[in-house]
């Protein structure tokens, strides 16, 4: 989650040492308490949509979805942590509630070094899917079990060299408690200020791979998804028509023209796909990128007199939060709009088919989406 979190003091050079700032006491604005509650009925949203694939991926199919069921993992885990960082310490404060206050500043780094673990590993999580969907453009075999075995070998190779990377936060970060404050205002998140320097350059360097690099990888593998897609079109629009294929028969024909017409489906479906998961994740890292810069380089533009957070820059970071969690709470309704198969699945759970009022009976692939097939 883009720090920083509810009710927290900065984090640039604060340590145990420093002298109390009374600014740290004051209540939450009630426009931040407003963006707090809108992030927190998204991460609400977040939470039931992917829960809901990750039942579907986990159930029994007929395919394997390795990596968009730990995207769907990844996402749950995002919208859960801030929940937990944001709305439930919101209702602590706002209802007086002590335990859940303890618990929630108590297990504040943990939930920091949490949502940074899932920050960083979503993109590269995108990216081998696009991949994946490359491979099997280009004709390879996705389904054996090795193939599921070398999936499953890069997610937890994936997962665990962002958690590796990410494990410094432990240093970096402490919960200062100022006995000053009142009670639900005296613990806030705080950096320790040797650690911050310690780490600098390789937050700095992280930082950069994280936001451009892995944008232009994410940007190059969907456009070349594109690429390969209209390349198989154009190539089947030749074979339909050579001299062979206009004196075959009528249904040779039929069967021509119907996969055209798939192959425009999918190359229609695969860009506006990359137009969506490219916007989403640039607008999400480009505000977090720039509010990087400002933390790292103009640190005291962010500050007020009392070494305090200024509320734009509080705003921003909470805009910033939303954002994020907007994007992996409406990935199911991009899998619905884009994704055939995955649009089966979803027809198909007993939630959906209960509401259309035949809860016994399964959705046909082929006869309900005959023009929508479709994978990316």
């Amino acid at each position: 989650m883009m720090d920083p979190p509810l009710g927290t003091s900065p984090i640039f050079n604060l340590s145990i040492n420093d002298t109390f700032n009374a600014s740290a006491c004051e209540d939450v604005s009630e426009l931040r308490i407003a963006f707090i509650s809108i992030g927190s009925c998204l991460s609400i949203l977040g939470c039931a949509s992917n829960g809901i694939l990750l039942f579907m991926f986990l159930s029994k199919t007929e395919k394997s979805y390795p990596f968009q069921t730990f995207l769907a993992f990844l996402d749950f885990m995002l919208c859960a942590l801030y929940i937990h960082s944001f709305g439930l310490l919101s209702i602590s404060v706002e209802y007086k509630i002590p335990f859940l206050y303890d618990f929630v500043m108590d297990t504040n780094v943990m939930s920091l070094v949490m949502s940074r673990v899932v920050q960083l590993s979503i993109p590269y999580t995108l990216i081998a899917n696009s991949l994946e969907k490359l491979t099997m453009i280009l004709g390879y075999d996705c389904e054996s079990r090795f193939s599921l075995y070398v999936r499953i070998g890069i997610i937890m190779t994936l997962f665990g060299t962002m958690t590796a990377l990410r494990l410094n936060c432990f240093k970096m970060f402490f919960i200062h408690v100022e006995p000053l404050c009142e009670y639900f205002h005296r613990k806030w998140l705080s950096s320790d200020a040797e650690e911050v320097i310690r780490w600098k350059d390789f937050e700095h360097n992280l930082t950069f791979v994280h936001t451009i690099f892995s944008f232009l990888l994410l940007l190059f593998c969907n456009i070349y998804v594109v690429y390969k897609l209209r390349t198989q079109h154009r190539r089947t629009r030749r074979q339909s028509t050579s001299p062979a294929q206009l004196f075959s028969s009528s249904s040779a024909r039929n069967q021509a023209a119907l996969e055209i017409r798939e192959q425009q489906f999918k190359i229609k479906c695969a860009t506006e796909t990359t137009a969506v998961i490219i916007s989403a994740y640039l607008v999400c890292n480009l505000c977090n990128f720039v509010l990087y810069i400002i933390e790292n380089f103009k640190s005291e533009i962010i500050l007020d007199g009392n070494g305090g957070f200024k509320p734009w820059y509080v705003i921003s970071c909470d805009v910033g939060s939303n954002m994020f969690v907007f994007s992996s709470a409406v990935r199911i309704f991009i899998y619905y709009k884009y994704n055939r198969e995955i649009k089966v699945l979803i027809k198909n759970t007993p939630l959906m088919r209960y509401a259309r009022g035949d809860s016994g009976k399964k959705i046909d692939d082929d006869n309900l989406l005959k023009m929508e097939r479709v994978d990316v």
